[in-house]
């Protein structure tokens, strides 16, 4: 019989092993999910991204432009463009937003309400810094790197309601024509309905605003889905925590009969899984940026080389977070673990000396 319940308890012992590092492991990650503010500052420092990336467009498009008129040479002004970029974003204002868009998400995913269903995001610093004098140092630096034209007469693109020159005629004035573009540009945010409508605050929902009806309620439909299962993991991630628990007290129940065999049968399975979970915390950030890394080459495109590294920077900060959770749960497991068997073994030698 007692053979019986040394293998039942053994066998709970396992599954209690199993069960806490599955709740150290996937609480741990619920906690750090549902945490908005954890969440909003995974995107900090995407003014620095933009900063990087703007230039690097506005580059790449006037070389292809350049080599579409037969021009392999373009000298481009990059630190120009760059101090341009920088000028023209609010110090601060895509961190902000980003924020503003984190905080629409989750007002949404804790309450469940559609009138929450929607990220809005302040234009108006940046749309009153187009229209000053960072927008005109922009429209130069952008009118001042377009390739020479091979003919009298530009081309034009419209970018919404302004028509920008592909190319610069031999002899033209700089200042004059981003002069002239850089009203247009003005004109287009003014006449913007959108904008003037919500006074440059854009309201983005969450569901969307398309035309089909069907579209628009499948996307209500997988929005529900997220938020009924968001409100689930924060409400009940808890629960997780019971199986072993439960699995304590019924070895407790089966084979605890003196404080000795209770340390025991309690300490090595609570050493063992904050063993098991401290190797895992200390080999998965490795791991985690190998897979990463390697799923995502570093691309050979320069564009998308702040992307990438923005990439791998969420999932560091995500890891690291998790991480100090981790490692303070675990110490916890491994203390009472390490304690509980120090006691069995003191126990022990107290009795067999007779004491």
């Amino acid at each position: 019989m007692r053979g019986c319940l040394q293998a039942t308890a053994g066998f709970v012992a396992a599954l209690f092993v199993l069960t806490a590092v599955t709740a150290l492991i996937g609480y741990n990650l619920i906690v750090v999910a549902t945490d908005r503010e954890t969440v909003k500052g995974l995107f900090t420092g995407l003014d620095e991204v933009v900063r990087q990336t703007a230039p690097a467009l506005i580059i790449e498009a006037a070389r292809q432009e350049a080599l579409a008129r037969g021009i392999t040479d373009l000298p481009i002004d990059e630190g120009q463009l760059q101090t341009a970029v920088a000028t023209v974003i609010p110090p601060g204002w895509m961190d902000a937003q980003a924020e503003a868009a984190v905080d629409g998400l989750y007002d949404y995913l804790e309450t469940g309400d559609p009138a929450d269903a929607e990220v809005t995001l302040d234009t108006r610093p940046l749309l009153d810094s187009l229209r000053g004098a960072a927008g005109q140092q922009m429209v130069t630096a952008v009118i001042a790197n377009l390739p020479p034209c091979t003919s009298a007469v530009p081309n034009f693109t419209t970018v919404g309601n302004v028509d920008i020159p592909d190319c610069l005629p031999p002899g033209t004035d700089v200042q004059q024509i981003s002069s002239v573009v850089h009203t247009a540009v003005v004109n287009a945010i003014d006449q913007n309905p959108e904008l003037v409508a919500n006074a440059g605050v854009l309201r983005l929902p969450l569901f969307g605003n398309e035309a089909s009806s069907s579209l628009n309620s499948e996307r209500q439909a997988q929005w529900a889905r997220l938020q009924r299962n968001f409100a689930f993991a924060r409400t009940w991630g808890w629960t997780l925590w019971l199986l072993p628990l439960a699995c304590l007290l019924l070895i407790a129940l089966l084979v605890a009969r003196s404080l000795s065999t209770w340390g025991h049968w309690w300490g090595w399975p609570l050493v063992i899984a904050a063993v098991t979970v401290l190797f895992f915390a200390i080999v998965t950030p490795a791991l985690l940026m190998f897979v990463a890394r390697t799923a995502v080459p570093p691309p050979t495109d320069p564009l998308a080389l702040p992307l990438r590294q923005l990439g791998l920077n969420l999932i560091t900060t995500v890891t690291d977070r998790w991480l100090v959770r981790i490692y303070f749960q675990a110490g916890i497991l491994l203390a009472l673990g390490v304690g509980l068997i120090l006691m069995a073994f003191g126990v022990t030698a107290v009795r067999e000396r007779g004491y």
